[in-house]
């Protein structure tokens, strides 16, 4: 989670826009978190899938954890399986 001010140590995630396994690219709207001083959206810092929704809608996360994984695209296509 990005920082979101100097007195502000954590937020309650508000809403998730994406589900696992969507593609998302950088820049897109993933969703937001609240805090009693402020409401955040939150954005997608890479292109790829949603791999995992880390903290879920209406659930507390700390300034630095992980929200949500976001890898590459599916790569099914391995060889030698």
């Amino acid at each position: 989670m990005p920082s979101l001010g100097e007195s502000v140590t954590e937020a309650t995630v508000g809403g998730w826009e994406v589900k696992v396994g969507e593609t998302v690219s950088d820049g897109d709207w993933l969703g937001s978190v609240e805090t009693d001083k402020v409401d955040m959206e939150i954005y997608a810092p890479v292109s790829g899938v949603v791999r995992e929704i880390v903290v879920g809608e209406g659930e507390t996360a700390k300034v630095g954890d992980v929200l949500a994984v976001i890898g590459p695209p599916d790569s099914s296509s391995r060889t030698g399986e």
